[in-house]
This record gives structure tokens, sequence and C-alpha cells, in this order.
């Protein structure tokens, strides 16, 4: 077992042989894709959740000096807390 050896600033140095480091980086590819995959997939739900928020946004309810009222007035269902009896 060697030991671990770390350079002034505390970080540990890595003294593995340039095969033992090619082994690794083939591990180590389809772990990068799967995190490429992800980040592509978060991007174009985010994208898709932004597009259909404008697409549905109704200005008039959101906007404009009655528009508490407006709001208030909707069918919306509201968040309440339910008394137990």
């Amino acid at each position: 077992m060697r030991p671990a050896i770390f350079d002034p600033f505390g970080e540990r140095l890595d003294l593995r042989s340039a095969q033992e480091t090619a082994c690794t980086t083939a591990r180590r590819r389809p772990v990068r894709t799967r995190r490429i995959v992800g980040a592509v997939l978060f991007w174009a739900l985010a994208a898709g959740l932004i597009t259909a928020r404008g697409v549905f946004f109704d200005p008039s309810t959101a906007f404009g000096p009655d528009a508490p009222a407006r709001v208030a007035a909707t069918d919306a269902p509201v968040a309440q807390a339910q008394v137990l009896r």
C-alpha cells in the first residue's frame, strides 16, 4: 500500500500509472454520458415548461388594478386548512 501524498495546498496527488489511468477513464465514460443525457433532458423539460407557461398564461388575471379580485372570483381550487372536528 502506497502512502497518500499531498501537494502543498492539501490536494491528494495521483501517483497511478498511465495504464491504470486509462482503465479508470474507460470506466468513467458511461457516467459522463449519463450526466450529459440527464442535463439535456433537464433543460428540455425546463424549456417545455416555460413554453407551456407562455402559451397558456392569461395576462388579464395577473396584471391590472382589479387583478386580485379577478383571481379571487375564479373557480380555481384554493389550498385551505381543514379544521378537524
